[in-house]
């Protein structure tokens, strides 16, 4: 028979739950083919001004993202270092480009 201590230490029985890591192939597919198109072709993220707003774009090819803003001058500069930083770490496959 248990003690009370050991009934407190257990969690009544119910295992830990983890999240679900099943991707349907097409998923899978989506993912590999955007690594490939991003490790190919060459990826800046940009700034500019509209008057006194600042935007930021990522621009891949010929295709960019919509812009990000408006910001003032730091603030948009700041991003597109945040922005270049996770490109670099996780590449381009999850950004939409237009």
């Amino acid at each position: 028979m248990p003690t009370i201590q050991q009934e407190l230490s257990t969690t009544n029985g119910l295992g830990t739950v983890s999240p679900a890591q099943h991707y349907s192939t097409i998923v899978k597919f989506i993912k590999a083919v955007g690594r490939e198109a991003s490790n190919t072709t060459p990826t800046s993220v940009e700034i500019f001004s509209n008057g006194s707003q600042w935007y930021c774009q990522v621009r891949r090819g010929n295709k960019t993202t919509k812009p990000m803003g408006p910001y003032a001058k730091l603030q948009a500069e700041r991003i597109q270092d945040a922005r270049r930083m996770l490109i670099a770490k996780r590449g381009t496959a999850n950004l939409v480009f237009e």
